[in-house]
């Protein structure tokens, strides 16, 4: 008996963007001002009561403008899918370096997380700034 072989293919295509929460998933920094050479520490928690799917395994970039223009920062990641269920929280940290390993200087810095949730690609944002210490 012959069966016949059907390629499945899941496409995300309707996203939206939310400042620091998209229904009941919050992501933000633990504090907004930090100091140069301070990590900078966020979190994504999930109070929704389904799962949300995170593209790998640190699915986040630093921006300098709030655009998304200019990516002062990304890192590098394994391309695996992450389950966050219900209750649940993922926390990354950002050594204020950029692509070259060099510090950052001070300023507002943008950083967005990329998720999905029900099929949907959403993005999340949070503004940090660095400041010169005192």
């Amino acid at each position: 008996m012959l069966k016949k072989v059907v390629p499945v293919f899941l496409i995300f295509s309707t996203f939206s963007f939310a400042a620091l929460s998209a229904g009941k998933i919050e992501f933000k920094p633990e504090k907004t001002i930090f100091k140069k050479s301070e990590k900078v520490c966020f979190f994504l928690k999930n109070d929704s009561d389904q799962k949300i799917y995170l593209p790998s395994s640190a699915p986040w970039a630093v921006f300098k403008d709030k655009k998304y223009e200019k990516v002062v920062y990304s890192p590098i990641a394994t391309q695996s899918i992450v389950e966050i269920k219900p209750s649940e929280e993922k926390k990354w940290c950002w050594n204020q370096k950029d692509f070259k390993n060099e510090q950052v200087p001070s300023g507002e810095y943008t950083i967005r997380l990329t998720a999905f949730q029900n099929g949907k690609k959403i993005f999340l944002s949070s503004s940090v700034q660095i400041k010169n210490s005192q």
